[in-house]
């Protein structure tokens, strides 16, 4: 099942609560790479694609093209890239 997005976890958990704000901010680069990945034009082919109500929800589209931009801007490996994401709160 195709998920364009992570909507359904927009509420932080309390962990995520009581660490400063400081921590979730991104550079000024990511910020603006992160606004132009939230037009609808991106997700239209994964929609065309993938659109099946069968099956398990998939990584969303949304983190995909996000973690796809950071392997491609950096130059990094599949595994390089989760260790670095799940590293960093931003």
């Amino acid at each position: 099942m195709l998920r364009l997005d992570n909507s359904s976890q927009k509420n932080p958990s309390f962990w995520e609560s009581v660490l400063p704000p400081e921590l979730f901010r991104m550079n000024e680069e990511l910020t603006k790479v992160d606004k132009l990945l939230d037009d609808e034009r991106f997700f239209a082919p994964f929609q065309e694609r993938f659109c099946t109500r069968m099956g398990r929800p998939t990584t969303a589209v949304s983190t995909y093209l996000r973690m796809m931009y950071l392997k491609h801007r950096y130059g990094l490996g599949y595994e390089v890239l989760v260790k670095e994401v799940s590293d960093s709160f931003a």
